[in-house]
């Protein structure tokens, strides 16, 4: 470890997930570890496989507690175990509701919902307003900025300057090298507080930041020299002038000091110095946390050098979380990306990555065109093929059929065994869909010809398919559980398409009389089929072969 410190022991790994805005329930291990568990409309808790929250606990039942998204609240619900619920520290015998920082224990095992983000929220820190706040701002004797503004070479003539600019430089040195590109928000914090223990002789740490969604300042994390000292308590008073002015400030010595005689928040549990820095935003014009340091034990604790150095290690914790921030966001996009690529082009991926496709939970009744191709004979192909030699086959259909619906502007909804299912008209919706899909149809089975023309050279069985297409409103949208959503569409249009994919024969594109109508007639060389009867239809159903697409 970088730093010769009066602790010896390296702060422990937690391995908690990125920090979020999402409900959750985190899971505080027997070592310290935090595990989250994201919570979605229904959660049970307990040691079933099956258990949203999964907890390897022998006093916990296999389903022992419920909890339900009901509005905007969460409600806590034993399920009739036999060692009960217990939401801070009291057994719940009905629907409870859960608010945020709610302490729940069943068996051995201690959990703690949280809607805000960060990790598990400390309970031995809080923020107190003080009453007199005239005199608190009196007992202010140091500010510090906390940007530093090198000057070159040639312009530093005070030697006391290039002293405290080198201590800045090599406080970022070797905060960069313990630090590095942490992206686990608890632990990053976590060595922090570390670092400052290590170079500024405190008692009491504490770091907050700024909530995304109430904009107000949360205690994230804390640290204490000598633990059982008692809660650590955070002024108000100081937080707001940190805020206001962006600057970083130091108290005298308040127990002595007769102007603090009322100060609360500052001298209820014997603080005799306190020092409060900005965590600022690259830009320097938004305070986006704040380090706080108090001491009990030593008079006239710290000194302004001391304070410069808590406002250097403020900048580089500044730069650092941002730097883990931007490592989270980019996670999350590639994450977002990669799975918006198994169903979309390339080009709504990064549409939906932009935030300009609305993805979310839910459905809604719009016009799509719907297509279905399937192999024929596949069973029987398969049958008589090894195994890798069937998945390879596949995978290399299912990549050229593919990335034809993409050039034509279509989506892939799935793959249901060896069929395709393709959507045109969502998210995004266009004046041709219609004619796109129907001119990815008559390209799938082009291209599928001349592929089997390299099989049959190669001495390989060739792949015949039917295509059916519909045009007609369905509901598409996300669809499924929290843990497993699909973007799909689902309506009597599908399942007449699927039945369209079932009446074309090989090598045949299969459309409805509605599709045919909404592609134009003109732009295809059509063949009226026979009406055909399918199931849950009282009318046969109007139907045309696509021969081949017109040059427009």
């Amino acid at each position: 470890m970088p730093f010769s410190a009066d602790e010896k022991t390296p702060p422990r790994k937690v391995p908690a997930s990125a920090p979020t805005a999402i409900p959750r329930m985190i899971l505080k291990g027997p070592a310290g570890d935090l595990t989250e568990f994201p919570l979605g409309e229904n959660n049970v808790l307990g040691r079933s496989t099956t258990a949203s929250v999964r907890l390897a606990d022998r006093e916990v039942s296999r389903k022992h507690t419920q909890v339900d998204k009901e509005g905007d609240d969460y409600i806590l619900r034993d399920l009739g175990s036999s060692n009960g619920t217990f939401l801070n520290g009291k057994r719940i015998f009905g629907p409870t509701k859960l608010k945020d920082g709610d302490e729940v224990v069943i068996g051995t095992s201690k959990l703690e919902f949280r809607l805000s983000r960060g990790g598990a929220k400390p309970k031995n820190a809080e923020i107190v307003r003080d009453e007199d706040v005239k005199k608190e701002l009196e007992g202010v004797v140091a500010r510090v900025g906390a940007k530093a503004n090198f000057a070159p070479v040639d312009q530093v003539h005070d030697t006391g300057q290039l002293k405290r600019d080198y201590e800045r430089l090599r406080i970022g040195h070797e905060f960069s090298n313990y630090v590095r590109l942490e992206r686990d928000l608890n632990e990053l914090l976590t060595r922090i507080l570390q670092i400052a223990f290590d170079l500024i002789p405190c008692d009491n740490g504490v770091i907050l930041l700024r909530d995304a969604q109430s904009h107000e300042l949360v205690i994230q994390a804390m640290r204490q020299r000598k633990p059982g000292q008692g809660k650590v308590l955070v002024s108000d008073t100081l937080l707001t002038q940190v805020q206001a002015t962006k600057e970083g400030v130091l108290t005298s010595d308040a127990i002595s000091d007769e102007r603090f005689a009322s100060s609360h928040s500052i001298i209820a549990l014997g603080v005799r110095s306190a020092m409060a820095v900005p965590l600022l935003s690259s830009s320097a014009d938004e305070v986006k946390g704040i380090m706080f340091l108090d001491s009990r034990e030593r008079i006239a604790a710290f000194t302004t050098k001391d304070l410069e150095v808590l406002s250097a290690i403020a900048a580089q914790a500044s730069v650092a979380l941002e730097n883990s921030e931007y490592a989270r966001a980019l996670e999350h996009e590639a994450t977002q990306r990669a799975q918006l690529s198994r169903f979309l082009s390339p080009a709504l991926v990064e549409q939906a990555a932009r935030g300009s496709i609305e993805l979310s939970k839910g459905g809604a009744l719009t016009e799509l065109t719907i297509l279905f191709s399937d192999i024929r004979g596949f069973t029987s192909i398969s049958e008589k093929m090894p195994a890798q030699e069937v998945v390879k086959m596949m995978n290399d259909y299912f990549e050229l059929m593919v990335d034809i619906l993409f050039e034509h502007n279509g989506i892939l909804d799935k793959f249901i065994g060896d069929a395709i299912m393709g959507l045109w008209g969502a998210p995004v919706k266009r004046p041709d869909d219609a004619t796109q899909a129907v001119r990815a149809a008559v390209k799938m089975q082009a291209r599928l010809k001349e592929w089997n023309e390299d099989r049959v050279a190669s001495g390989k069985v060739p792949l015949k398919i039917g295509i059916g297409l519909h045009t007609g409103h369905v509901v598409v949208g996300n669809m499924g559980s929290s843990k497993a959503l699909s973007y799909t569409a689902i309506g009597d249009g599908v399942n007449l398409a699927s039945r369209l994919c079932g009446v074309a024969r090989e090598d045949m594109v299969v459309i409805s009389e509605e599709c045919a109508q909404r592609a134009g007639k003109d732009k295809f060389v059509l063949e009226a089929m026979p009406p055909a009867k399918v199931k849950n239809r009282e009318a046969p159903v109007e139907i045309y072969r696509v021969i081949s697409a017109l040059d427009v």
